[in-house]
């Protein structure tokens, strides 16, 4: 992204794919400028408005509170403005799957299909994770013959051209079980697929970070706790702050996600209408706690690998950065984690 900000009408696909940015070309505001603009999460897990980017100046930023004072436009539209910005800063990640139940929550209306769709790049990537997913649902009509289709459109495009009896029997079945016609089959599969594609997505950013906070982890006890800091109080306490309530929050997405696993398994089971709204609905009210929770680890990821590319640093340097930018913020993180709607 340039110092002009970025085009409103074309923000890279890597904006729609993160977690962590919202480019406010896709939210009906009426002032120019801002629309230029992007919301993003910072290391202390805060929400900033990016004025600009780039690689030798860094990241321009304001808080969103002062905006005002940047900003301008016709008195009443501005400040409805104000207020839309206001509302998207609350929410804890900006990935697509929690943007569609917070704009829907604010009566925001967006083009779906064009923002809030994860990229063909994203979604390509994804596909490995999907077969996990798609599997059970080939196998029920296939059997072990079935192939490994990963998309809704691939599955959708199979079903469609099915010519063998004993496959349109189980489609039958599947349809009777959830109380549709053979006809709405389609938009089910289009809606199981892309519930299943944001378990992926998730998956692929807790992917990332684990293996992340491993070679953190070795920077911050090879540079902070084997080095002459060891016997600082508060230097090692940061640390082992961090290292534990990082690691609780991975076991939290991770008991999240076998719970999601068990749901499912239960539900190709014992196939039933209930079941599915059951699943899609254990999923979806874990988006927020789940997206927020990857979303804070990954922009501490980020920002770490940003301030030391190679991983270097003496121990001074690796102290105060655990201590400004690893330590606040993670107590918001946990929070959220802590106001997660019960596992079933």
């Amino acid at each position: 992204m340039s110092s002009q900000g970025i085009d409103g009408e074309a923000f890279l696909n890597a904006d729609k794919d993160a977690l962590h940015i919202l480019p406010l070309a896709i939210l009906p505001l009426t002032s120019p400028g801002l629309s230029k603009t992007r919301l993003i999460k910072n290391a202390r897990f805060e929400t900033v408005l990016e004025l600009f980017k780039e690689s030798r100046s860094g990241s321009g930023q304001i808080s969103v509170r002062d905006i005002r004072d940047q900003f301008s436009g016709d008195p009443v539209t501005f400040e409805d403005d104000i207020t839309i910005i206001e509302a998207m800063a609350e929410a804890p990640s900006f990935d697509v799957y929690s943007l569609r139940l917070t704009l829907r929550s604010h009566n925001l209306k967006v083009e779906e299909a064009e923002h809030l769709q994860l990229s063909p790049e994203m979604q390509q990537r994804l596909t490995t994770y999907m077969r996990v997913f798609t599997r059970p649902l080939i196998q029920r009509v296939f059997g072990d013959e079935g192939k490994d289709f990963a998309t809704a459109a691939e599955i959708i495009g199979m079903f469609r051209g099915v010519d063998r009896e004993e496959a349109r029997k189980r489609i039958k079945q599947i349809s009777d079980a959830l109380g549709m016609s053979i006809e709405q089959i389609p938009a089910f599969l289009e809606d199981y697929g892309d519930i299943f594609l944001s378990l992926a997505y998730y998956r692929h950013y807790l992917d990332q970070v684990r293996p992340d906070f491993e070679t953190f982890r070795r920077w911050m006890r090879e540079g902070i706790l084997d080095s002459h800091l060891k016997h600082q109080k508060d230097t090692v306490e940061a640390c082992r702050f961090v290292e534990a309530n990082f690691d609780e929050s991975v076991k939290f997405v991770v008991r999240r996600f076998a719970a999601f696993d068990e749901i499912s398994r239960m539900f190709w089971v014992d196939l039933s209408q209930d079941r599915y709204a059951q699943l899609r609905h254990s999923i979806q009210s874990n988006y927020a706690c789940i997206a927020g929770t990857l979303c804070g680890l990954s922009v501490k990821m980020n920002r770490w690998r940003e301030a030391f590319p190679s991983a270097s640093g003496g121990p001074n340097a690796r102290a105060d950065f655990v201590m400004a930018e690893m330590v606040p913020g993670m107590e918001k993180i946990r929070l959220l984690e802590a106001q997660a709607p019960p596992l079933d």
